[in-house]
């Protein structure tokens, strides 16, 4: 199979990969970018399908840590579980502590693991794990949230899920104008935002979705996960369908966070302690890295790979975010006001 690049973050991540499905958080473009345009990007991942089979006969022989197996200092680590009927489940990672990251993965695990389960994860969740991870060393942290802009102004909207935080920077993109960055991931720095614009969680609001469809699955989907595994025909564009590229806004010095309450209250400037600790709570439910079963089995066989000094990282990088911007608290029990109530806010 044909390997295509992407580049998710502009000049910040990039991956290559075999596969049509990647199934991680940060979603990818519909076009793909020659190698040299993929080589701006401070971090590239390797997603590849693979049988795995000779490294299957390789690696039996090495030190086993559940179903992983590695030795001390040696940069990669084999995974290997019996399936259905006889098969198996493999994934070779390797490159974390030398700065190649690769995960190569065998279709089985591919195609029918699509969520965490005990100690088993999908091979997307084990990317994003390493994505974080790779962000953190290189300075950058992961950040669950919405972004757009309005004039000088770029605002992360964060909040606890289903609060409202993309159909805030939908409406702030449909009904106010505002520029598009990311509607459910974007990476941080002390001060800047850099847009994720490649996911594609708003396509199932109402005024966008293109099938019914697709609004029936989202729907079964809360009530029943395990239907993420039937392929569903119909329209999976991304946000360019819907804007023109000129509206997408690659990176900006970030003015505002904006902290989203269903409750009623209005809105009011946070004192920065209180943010800190917002911020982080919420990044902490939505990233795991620190509970990756893979990254823990990387990290016995190469104790430099140290996930307490990462997450430590992460809260340094977030709490100099939190400083460098106004951090707003916007309240009401009507989500489809958050954003006008935020552009409302920082104009005045």
């Amino acid at each position: 199979m044909e390997i295509k690049n992407y580049v998710v973050c502009k000049d910040i991540l990039g991956i290559q990969t075999n596969s049509k499905y990647i199934g991680w958080s940060f979603g990818h473009p519909n076009e793909s970018v020659s190698e040299e345009e993929l080589k701006t990007c401070r971090i590239v991942v390797k997603l590849i399908v693979d049988p795995l089979k000779i490294e299957s006969e390789k690696m039996s022989g090495l030190q086993k840590y559940h179903y992983w197996r590695g030795e001390p200092g040696r940069d990669e680590l084999f995974y290997e579980r019996n399936f259905f009927a006889g098969t198996k489940l493999r994934m070779l990672i390797k490159g974390i502590i030398s700065n190649r990251p690769e995960i190569r993965v065998n279709k089985n695990f591919l195609r029918f693991i699509r969520f965490r389960f005990n100690n088993l994860h999908s091979p997307g969740y084990i990317l994003t794990d390493l994505v974080c991870v790779l962000l953190l060393q290189h300075g950058f942290s992961p950040l669950h949230c919405s972004g757009f802009s309005v004039g000088d102004f770029a605002i992360a909207v964060v909040a606890p899920g289903d609060t409202g935080k993309t159909l805030t920077t939908m409406r702030a993109v449909f009904d106010a104008k505002a520029s598009y960055m990311s509607e459910d991931l974007g990476v941080v720095d002390k001060e800047n935002f850099y847009a994720c614009p490649w996911t594609s969680t708003f396509r199932y609001y109402d005024e966008l979705s293109m099938s019914w469809i697709l609004r029936w699955r989202m729907k079964i989907l809360k009530v029943f996960p395990p239907a993420e595994l039937i392929p569903v025909p119909g329209d999976h564009r991304n946000i360019d369908y819907y804007i023109g590229k000129d509206r997408i806004i690659a990176n900006k010095k970030l003015t505002h966070l904006a902290l989203l309450a269903r409750r009623n209250g209005g809105v009011k400037v946070l004192d920065k302690a209180e943010a800190r600790e917002m911020l982080f709570n919420l990044n902490r439910y939505e990233f795991f890295y620190m509970k990756s079963p893979m990254l823990t089995a990387y990290s016995y066989f190469n104790p430099s790979l140290d996930v307490f000094a990462i997450e430590e990282k992460e809260r340094e990088i977030l709490g100099q975010l939190v400083d460098n911007t106004t951090c707003l608290l916007v309240q009401s029990e009507d989500p489809t006001k958050f954003a006008e109530m935020i552009i409302d806010t920082i104009k005045s």
